[in-house]
C-alpha cells in the first residue's frame, strides 16, 4: 500500500474513533445519531450541487441511473448500522464494543473482496488481516461471562460487524459509478429517512429540544462521520477494499485509549495484548 494512501486511511481512522467516542459519551442515543445524519446532509449539500453543475443535468442523472441501486442498498444497510451501533453503545464500553463492532467483519470482508471483486492478497496482507481479527475478537472474550447488558452490547456489536461487511463490498462498486460526495449524501439521507419513524415514536414532541441539548455532539458525529467515510470512499477508488477496511481498524486502538483515559474503563491484560496484535497487523499491511 502506498505511503500517502496509508496515511490518508489512518487519518480517517482518527476521525472515526473520535466521533464514536462522542457517541459513547451520549450513551448511543439514537436521536443524536438521527440529527447527525441530517447535519451531514446539510454540510454535503453545497458539494453535491457543485458536482451536479460540473457534470450537467444529463450527466448527473445518468450517473444516478447507473449507480442508484448501490446508493439505495448502502442507505438501507447503514440504517441498520446506526440502529445496532446505538444499541451497542447503550449497553457496552467503547473499549470493548467499538473493537468488536469494527473488527468482527474484517476477515470476511477481505475474503469476499478476493472472492467477489478479484482482489489479490499478499502473504503479509493476509497475515495482517488475521492478526487484526484475532486481536479485535479477543477483546470480546471477557464479555461472554459478564452481565446481560454487556452481552447485549456484544451481540449488537457483532451485528454492526455484519453490516460493515455488507456495505464495504457494496460501496467498493458503488463509488466507482457514483461520485463519492453524491454517494455519501444519498446514503446518509436515505438512512435518516428510514430511521425517522422510530425516532419520531420514541422522542415524540422532544426532537427539537433534544437537538438544542445535544447539537454539539450531533454536529461532531455528523461532520466526523462524513469526513471519515468520505475519505474511505475516495481511498476505495484507488486501493484494495480488504487492506483499506483492515487498516482503518487502527481506530480501535484509539477507541480503546479514549475509553481508558477519559471514560475510566478497565485496563486488562487481554485488552493490552489485543492492541499489540492490532498494531502488528497494521505493520504487516503496510509491508504488504
Amino acid at each position: 500500500m502506498p505511503t500517502d494512501l496509508f496515511v490518508f486511511v489512518l487519518l480517517s481512522a482518527v476521525l472515526h474513533a473520535t466521533w464514536n467516542f462522542v457517541a459513547r459519551q451520549n450513551a448511543g442515543d439514537l436521536t443524536v445519531f438521527w440529527w447527525s445524519l441530517w447535519i451531514s446532509g446539510l454540510v454535503l449539500l453545497p458539494f453535491v450541487a457543485g458536482v451536479a453543475v460540473s457534470r450537467g443535468t444529463a450527466g448527473f442523472l445518468s450517473m444516478l441511473a447507473d449507480g442508484g441501486l448501490y446508493v439505495v442498498a448502502t442507505g438501507i444497510i447503514h440504517s441498520f448500522y446506526f440502529l445496532l451501533l446505538a444499541r451497542a453503545y447503550q449497553h457496552g464500553e467503547i473499549s470493548l464494543v467499538y473493537p468488536i463492532a469494527r473488527g468482527s467483519g474484517i476477515g470476511l470482508t477481505g475474503f469476499l473482496g478476493w472472492l467477489l471483486l478479484d482482489e489479490s492478497l499478499t502473504p503479509f496482507g493476509v497475515s495482517g488481516i488475521a492478526l487484526i481479527c484475532i486481536g479485535i475478537l479477543s477483546m470480546g472474550v471477557s464479555i461472554v461471562g459478564r452481565a446481560r447488558d454487556a452481552r447485549r452490547g456484544f451481540v449488537s456489536a457483532l451485528g454492526v460487524g455484519a453490516t460493515i461487511v455488507s456495505y464495504s463490498l457494496v460501496d467498493k462498486v458503488g463509488v466507482s459509478i457514483v461520485h463519492p460526495v453524491v454517494y455519501i449524501f444519498g446514503m446518509f439521507m436515505l438512512s435518516a429517512a428510514l430511521v425517522t419513524p422510530l425516532v419520531a415514536v420514541r422522542d415524540r414532541g422532544r426532537l427539537w429540544r433534544k437537538l438544542a441539548e445535544t447539537w454539539r455532539a450531533a454536529t461532531l458525529i455528523g461532520v466526523g462521520s462524513t469526513a471519515a467515510y468520505l475519505m474511505i470512499l475516495f481511498a476505495m477508488t484507488v486501493g484494495q477494499v480488504g487492506y483499506i477496511v483492515a487498516l482503518r481498524e487502527f481506530a480501535v486502538v484509539l477507541g480503546a485509549v479514549l475509553g481508558f483515559v477519559f471514560l475510566k474503563e478497565r485496563v486488562t491484560l487481554m485488552k493490552v495484548c489485543a492492541v499489540l496484535l492490532i498494531v502488528t497487523g497494521l505493520v504487516c499491511i503496510k509491508l504488504g
